[in-house]
């Protein structure tokens, strides 16, 4: 371990962190998905993670059927299916407000890997 840490100029302390968490960071590599994203989702309730995985899903499939979409129609969506999932889950998830903004988008576009996806007032292909 030594040769280890000497080699890449790190911390002993910053070798054992990475062996004592060895298995969730295998565990975020392998399923391919930012760590800071996983982090994020979880602060923000079961219900956002939730509304995020069907607005990729929904995008995915207009993709598929060669339809446009507006950053507009995206937010609606986006809105549409947090109030249904927030009635849903029911008391759990009062309190919280979701606005859908330009801001929450571009960090969803990151978390989602949609790199490919151009946004302007006019509809877009995703």
């Amino acid at each position: 371990m030594v040769g280890v840490t000497s080699s890449y100029n790190m911390n002993c302390s910053t070798n054992d962190m990475i062996l004592k968490n060895k298995d969730k960071i295998m565990e975020h590599v392998q399923s391919a998905v930012p760590m800071t994203s996983t982090i994020l989702l979880k602060k923000c309730g079961k219900v956002m993670e939730e509304m995020e995985k069907l607005l990729s899903v929904w995008m995915q499939d207009q993709h598929q059927h060669r339809v446009l979409v507006s950053l507009m129609l995206i937010q609606e969506k986006a809105k549409s299916l947090y109030e249904d999932l927030k009635n849903k889950h029911g008391e759990e998830s009062e309190g919280t407000s979701f606005k859908a903004s330009h801001c929450w988008f571009h960090q969803f576009k990151a978390r989602a890997n949609l790199h490919n996806v151009k946004v302007s007032g006019k509809a877009v292909r995703v």
